[in-house]
């Protein structure tokens, strides 16, 4: 089943409502935000599912090159979406999670929808 873009749009407005955003260095252009948002989601999904995901991976999961991939991933860490668990050994094979603030936000908005799918 398609995770709706409702969804992720509401996701993205309740990020971080209260704190300034501070610009990405370097910026995310060209649907880079569509891109950041498609792997906030697809690592949601896998989690879902019990599978880990890691660096490596993710350039194949959203047909991407493999330096934006790690570029969104990084931003995204850094902004506190996703959390990067390092390999030293391999750091390809890090794993890649979703912050706890950020999964209270999907349980919450997963709530909503049910509440909306049921009025």
């Amino acid at each position: 089943m398609p995770f709706p873009l409702r969804i992720v749009r509401n996701l993205l407005d309740r990020l971080a409502p209260a704190e300034p955003c501070r610009p990405a260095e370097p910026p995310l252009r060209e649907g880079g935000v569509v891109l950041a948002a498609l792997m906030t989601e697809a690592v949601y999904h896998r989690e879902t599912r019990g599978l880990v995901t890691s660096l490596r991976q993710l350039h194949r999961i959203l047909d991407l090159s493999q330096p934006a991939a790690l570029r969104i991933a990084h931003l995204l860490s850094r902004e506190g979406v996703l959390c990067i668990e390092e390999n030293l050994s391999d750091r390809l094979e890090s794993t890649v999670r979703l912050s706890p603030r950020t999964r209270e936000r999907f349980a919450r908005l997963a709530l909503e929808n049910l509440g909306e799918e049921a009025a």
